[in-house]
């Protein structure tokens, strides 16, 4: 630089990150990610979208994008709306998600994801569909406004009604958009998926045995013990499997969905992990949330290997 040159001075107000800070704001918001899945309800609202993925592949037939994203927006407001209502409760029995979640914000998202499914419930029109989503998301929000309270008079009242939405959700919701009529192969994935959901919501609700007990809430483990909920769900996790063997063994189903039995190992070992580490449960529970998750991801390789 020769002396007549100008001397170029660095903006103060330009902060050079090092590599040490640059990493640390990855992982910080790598965990905002990982607890919005886990604690902002993306994690089970992913549900949606993957039973109809599972369907799908299963009977190999096709689905709109527009209807894959309509099944993770329901259920997430659904979710959004009942974490928000439980956040008093969950400073008790779930703090990590009470502490994340912030009731203003919350009310903000839920409004945001509502838009966002109306939008594209206008976009799809058609009206059977709408009529549907209208139906179960009353259904899901009717639960968390006035029905939790029957659960203080039927024992396991909730799993079953969730249960009900879910697997109505995912093979109704196609039955629909394919114009055709329920048939056997349709009915058998609903038992699956039916008997899979109160697996694991009724195993989501061993964390809270002993403030449902107190509340008299007849939640299954507040009425029957941990030790008897656990070897209840694993009697219910070989009638999953049984329910795809004798599909497939009547020709109702195809040999693809024998795949989904190796499920049965995966919900045998999380159930263990609910029984022998109760404490842990709120920090495990994910583990439970991401199995339908890998329905879809399982039954894709599968179609892959196979050509």
């Amino acid at each position: 630089m020769s002396p007549e040159s100008p001397v170029v001075h660095r903006d103060r107000a330009f902060i050079i990150l090092s590599p040490k800070k640059v990493l640390a704001y990855f992982f910080s918001i790598a965990e905002f990610i990982k607890k919005l899945f886990i604690y902002g309800g993306y994690l089970p609202a992913l549900w949606g979208p993957s039973l109809n993925l599972t369907v799908c592949f299963i009977l190999n037939i096709s689905l709109d994008f527009r209807i894959l994203l309509i099944s993770f927006l329901l259920p997430l407001i659904v979710y959004s709306h009942d974490y928000h209502e439980d956040i008093e409760k969950d400073a008790k029995t779930n703090p990590e998600r009470a502490n994340f979640l912030d009731k203003k914000k919350s009310k903000q998202l839920t409004m945001i994801y509502l838009t966002l499914m109306v939008s594209l419930l206008i976009w799809v029109f058609n009206f059977a569909i709408i009529v549907f989503v209208i139906a179960l998301f009353i259904m899901g929000i009717l639960y968390t406004g006035v029905l939790k309270g029957v659960t203080e008079k039927i024992i396991a009242f909730k799993n079953f009604y969730i249960a009900l939405i879910w697997g109505s959700w995912g093979t109704f919701l196609i039955a629909l958009y394919h114009k055709s009529a329920i048939n056997p192969s349709l009915i058998f994935l609903f038992l699956f998926i039916y008997a899979k959901v109160i697996v694991n919501t009724i195993f989501f609700d061993l964390k809270d045995a002993k403030s449902d007990k107190k509340a008299g809430l007849k939640t299954m483990p507040a009425v029957l013990g941990i030790k008897n909920t656990v070897s209840f769900l694993k009697g219910l996790n070989i009638l999953t499997s049984s329910i795809l063997l004798l599909g497939v063994l009547l020709n109702i189903l195809p040999p693809l969905a024998l795949f989904l039995t190796l499920f049965y190992v995966y919900t045998s070992h999380y159930l263990k992990v609910g029984y022998n580490n109760q404490g842990e449960l709120s920090n495990k529970s994910f583990i439970a949330d991401i199995e339908a998750v890998l329905y879809p991801v399982l039954l894709f390789s599968m179609k892959l290997l196979g050509g």
